[in-house]
């Protein structure tokens, strides 16, 4: 069943394919459920009628796979990255009520890991004298789990957690996207999950956070992106619950040339999707100020204040990439039906700022 909402803007949801390339063609749009296969190489002359063969043009697909979750205490992110020529591990943690915040990285060498092509039953992990990360899916069942375990290193304690991602309630969805990555020819897939968890995490000196599926919430962006020379983007995040009903968005700028008909912006509300139109990121006064996030169908206008920032620049070989990731609330409101705001105030959520080179 399609999902369509009576709002000035939408896009037509339909059951995702086995696959976001077949044929060697992208197959554009909007989907429901997970594709089978999670594979974009094989695009036909990704970049243009330059005689690259597919293991040069298969080095240029980056992968990316975020993993949030947030309660009234602590929010938290773990992220892999794959380059082609390197990979990294990144997971950091603020608390809610100190601020305080707490980032665990870890290079890893080319052939280290590799993000898995298969979503519905597949692990991703860092294993590393001084770092563990795991993200063990068995989504065909309905489960995602997230194991990490940190030493103590200069003025950070031991970090240790154990995390059940339940994607089986009703408030609980998915979205599936392939859009143009700059140029037609050139494609980025997209994977959303939103999750109840439960779990813990514990900052040593029995200091434990519990999560409680009835308050706590995950989020699952995982993407594979034919990338350019030069990559520029903001990406906001926002989960939580308002007036008891799930919310979670994803919203950046659009790298589609016909952003209003692909991009993917979407926002969950209650187990349903609502696709969003292209948006414009901008922060006037700097990126550790305020961000306005607005569009031009007056569905969604917010303002995103900073509390913490971690920073992170990587040169490695050919690559450059720099990268912010910042904690941070909400205010403002979407419109989720003709006439029916939903205002949010204090939301919590994540900013990306991300600049790559190569």
């Amino acid at each position: 069943m399609m999902d369509i909402q009576k709002v000035p803007y939408t896009r037509i949801i339909t059951p995702a394919p086995r696959r976001p390339v077949e044929n060697s063609v992208p197959l554009f749009g909007s989907y429901s459920g997970m594709f089978h296969t999670f594979d974009i190489r094989g695009v036909k002359k990704p970049f243009g009628d330059l005689p690259f063969p597919s293991f040069i043009t298969d080095t240029r697909i980056t992968d990316t796979l975020r993993l949030l979750f947030c309660d009234d205490n602590l929010i938290g992110e773990i992220e892999f990255f794959y380059g082609g020529y390197f990979a990294f591990m990144e997971t950091t943690l603020w608390n809610r009520q100190t601020h305080r915040q707490l980032a665990y990285r870890q290079l890893l060498p080319l052939g280290f890991v590799h993000l898995p092509k298969y979503i519905a039953y597949s692990v991703a992990t860092c294993r590393v004298k001084r770092r563990y990360v795991r993200i063990f899916s068995r989504l065909s069942k309905g489960m995602l789990y997230a194991d990490f375990d940190f030493l103590a290193a200069n003025d950070r304690p031991a970090c240790e957690g154990r995390l059940e991602f339940d994607a089986r309630p009703p408030q609980c969805t998915d979205y599936s996207a392939v859009i143009p990555s700059f140029v037609s020819r050139r494609c980025q897939a997209v994977y959303f999950r939103s999750f109840a968890v439960n779990g813990w995490v514990n900052f040593g000196h029995n200091h434990d956070v519990q999560l409680n599926r009835t308050s706590a919430l995950g989020f699952l962006d995982f993407r594979k992106t034919y990338t350019t020379l030069r990559t520029k983007r903001s990406v906001v995040i926002g989960l939580g619950f308002i007036d008891g009903v799930q919310v979670c968005f994803h919203l950046s700028n659009s790298i589609a040339p016909d952003s209003y008909r692909y991009n993917d912006n979407i926002l969950f509300y209650g187990g349903k999707r609502i696709p969003l139109p292209p948006v414009r990121i901008t922060y006037p006064f700097g990126s550790s100020k305020n961000w306005i996030i607005q569009d031009t169908e007056s569905m969604v206008d917010l303002t995103f204040t900073p509390t913490a920032i971690s920073q992170r620049n990587l040169n490695i070989l050919v690559w450059r990439r720099d990268y912010k990731t910042i904690y941070g609330t909400f205010e403002g409101s979407f419109l989720i039906e003709t006439g029916v705001p939903l205002k949010l105030k204090g939301f919590p959520g994540i900013a990306k700022k991300v600049q790559m080179r190569i």
